[in-house]
Formats: structure tokens, sequence, C-alpha cells
């Protein structure tokens, strides 16, 4: 199949699909406000002030908080190595445009909501931008996208890229169509050997995958300061055990691990061993706010939330836990004495990553779900540099 025949097909199903994905975008929006914020941004309508005049600027998508994260030393080097070249970043999740706003300050001209993959949204962002080179990273391959940034004369890049265990057997399947649209891309730049060999598996051209290692090696922390209320929280508070649940997850599906469920298991159990223990909750998603602190009340653990420290408020007595219901603050926790659990890793969502936490020298304790992250977890278990479980049970 040809990649001409095959974005037919795709834009066919994508406008027969149509009503479906208005009723998927009203539940969304139903379901918590903020995802009408700047929705406009997802139809392809940026701010004037992004408008460039000619031709030149780059284009980075990363799609939430981790690819935001892990170009962040990209971005740097861009800046040192092209000053005169405006960039702008994309990401597709509340909490991925809510960190690029915050982190990139100074590093990114403009951040703003990817537009949804049909062509007349991805036209109007080109439009605008009129970048001379589109960066995706990771794994977002959006047939329209690359469509199109061709079609503007763009050079194209898959940077960082990768294929997960669980994601590949799905590619496979339709890999006829997935040929045709990974021809497009000028190189694809795979994080690992095994990603490399995943792209040519679906049919990318040889010539144009190389293993370039992966991004998130070269993370360097930002500003570590601990924000001011959360510090005199700390002051006040003084915890001598400190645990910190780091971008707790959701189930994949039925049956699965609510990893809330299972760190607040483990904090029943710890907290009669160690009377001054503090555990620092912080949910993945923002949408999850509401329903970890209704498990704390259930549960009657005392607990304070991060935005309520503002105006005063307090944890009655320890052991408590201090709910992180806010964006872009958990790095620099990294840096207390504490002990870390990587979310993402019990329930089936394939790990988040360990290097910030380790960067501080921090123990690291991760669940059997670390696939995408699978040669950095190999590694730290190779160095005895973690501790791996194997169930919720053994988290405490």
């Amino acid at each position: 199949m040809n990649a001409t025949l095959a974005l037919l097909i795709y834009r066919a199903l994508q406008w027969a699909a149509s009503p479906l994905l208005i009723l998927y975008f009203l539940g969304r929006i139903v379901k918590n406000r903020r995802y009408l914020g700047r929705f406009y941004e997802r139809l392809g309508f940026l701010p004037a002030s992004f408008r460039q005049t000619t031709a030149g600027a780059i284009w980075l998508h990363a799609v939430s908080v981790g690819e935001v994260l892990s170009v962040v030393p990209l971005l740097r080097r861009l800046r040192s190595e092209l000053p005169g070249a405006p960039v702008f970043v994309s990401a597709s999740t509340l909490a991925g445009r809510a960190l690029a706003a915050e982190r990139l300050n100074g590093l990114a001209d403009g951040v703003f909501y990817a537009p949804i993959d049909y062509c007349f949204a991805v036209r109007r962002v080109l439009r605008t931008l009129r970048p001379a080179l589109v960066l995706i990273a990771e794994t977002e391959i959006w047939p329209n996208l690359y469509r199109e940034a061709k079609r503007a004369g763009c050079g194209l890049l898959l940077i960082n890229g990768r294929i997960s265990d669980a994601a590949f057997p799905r590619y496979l399947r339709f890999r006829v169509f997935f040929q045709a649209v990974l021809s497009l891309p000028d190189r694809i730049l795979a994080q690992s050997a095994l990603s490399r060999q995943r792209f040519l598996q679906l049919g990318s051209p040889p010539d144009r995958v190389l293993d370039a290692g992966n991004l998130k090696y070269d993370f360097q922390p930002g500003p570590s300061a601990i924000p001011a209320e959360i510090r005199q929280f700390l002051d006040q508070t003084a915890p001598e055990h400190v645990f910190i649940a780091a971008s707790t997850m959701p189930p994949a599906r039925p049956g699965d691990v609510d990893e809330d469920d299972a760190v607040l298991d483990a904090f029943a159990e710890l907290a009669p061993q160690f009377p001054r223990l503090l555990l620092i909750l912080v949910p993945r998603k923002p949408e999850r706010f509401e329903a970890a602190a209704a498990k704390l009340a259930q549960r009657g653990i005392p607990f304070v939330r991060r935005t309520s420290l503002a105006s005063g408020a307090h944890l009655e007595r320890l052991p408590g836990v201090l709910l992180l219901d806010s964006i872009g603050e958990l790095a620099s926790l990294f840096t207390l004495e504490s002990v870390v659990f990587m979310g993402g890793s019990l329930a089936d969502r394939g790990g988040h990553n360990l290097l910030e936490p380790a960067f501080y020298a921090r123990p690291v304790i991760f669940g059997p779900h670390m696939e995408n992250f699978a040669e950095i977890a190999e590694e730290f278990q190779k160095a005895n540099a973690c501790v791996a479980i194997s169930r919720p049970g053994e988290l405490a």
C-alpha cells in the first residue's frame, strides 16, 4: 500500500468516526472543565503572536509530561546551536501542556495543544508557524500530521522513537498501513537497538532509522528549590521519614491495580512502625486529584492538599499525607531525604522515568510493569540500584 492510498483510507475512516470524536470531546469537557480551556488550539487556532512571516521555525511535539521532560536538554541545545530559530512546543494532555508552559519558559517561543489529526487543524498550525522542521517525540504516529508536514516542505524527524511491548503487536497487525506512514519521516532516531528493529519490522526504510540512544539519559535537573509553601509545611510538620509515591496511576483495565489504593495500603502498614512518617502522594493525572482526596478522607487518614497550603492549611498529626495536587513540583521534592515509589509500574501502564529520583541518589521502588523504560530498569537492576517488586503487597 502506498502512502496516498493509506491516507485516503485513514481520512475516510476519520470522517466516518467524526460523530464519535465529538462525543468523546464533549465527555472529556463534562468530566473536566479544564479540558475546555484553549480547546481552540486543538482545532488549529493559535495565538496571533505565534504567526511567523518567514519560514524557519521549529515545531516540536511532546505528547505528555514524560516526553516534555525528555526533550528539555534537546531544546537547550537547539537554543544554543540555532539561537535565531523560533521554537514552538505542542503537547496533547492537560498535564503535559501545563508542565511545558512552566518548564520551557525561555526555551520555547510558544506552547500550545497539539491539533487533532484532521487536515484542517494540522494545516492551520503549519500555516501559522511555517516550520522548517517538525520534530515528533517518541511514539506519536499521526498520518495527517506526517503527510501535511511533508507537503508543506518541512523536514520531519521522529526523535527518541520507541514502540512499547504492548503496542508493538497491535502495530504489527496493521503493518501494511504503518509501512506507508513510516516512509514519510526523513529520519527516525530510535532510542534503542530494539526500538530500531521494531520500526524496521513495521516497514520503515532501513537507511532512515538510526539507533541514536535515549534522550532521557541526557536528563539534567532544573532548579531544585522546594516551593516556599511546601518548605514551610515540611519545617512545621518535621517528618522523620518521607515516602514519595510519584506519578501514581489508575487501573489500566478492570482487575488491574489501583496504585493509590496500593500506596495507601502500604502507608497503613508502615504508619505504626514509623510514627513520624509523611507520605507525599502524587497522582500522575490532574483529574485524579479529587479521587485521591476522597480515598484519603474515606480511610480517615490525616492529609492536607498542596493547593490549600497557601490558605494556612496544616496537617493535624503524623503519620499523615501531603497530597500534591499541583503540576511541575514533584521534581523539587526528590531533593528530600526520601524513599520513592515510581508509579505506573504496579498498574499495567508501562512505568515512568526512574532517572530523576535516581539523580538525587534516592532509593527507588518499582513494580513489574516497566515496559516503557525496560532498558533503564534492567540497567538499574543489574547495578542493584533499585528495588523491584512484583505485587502491591510488597510495597511496604
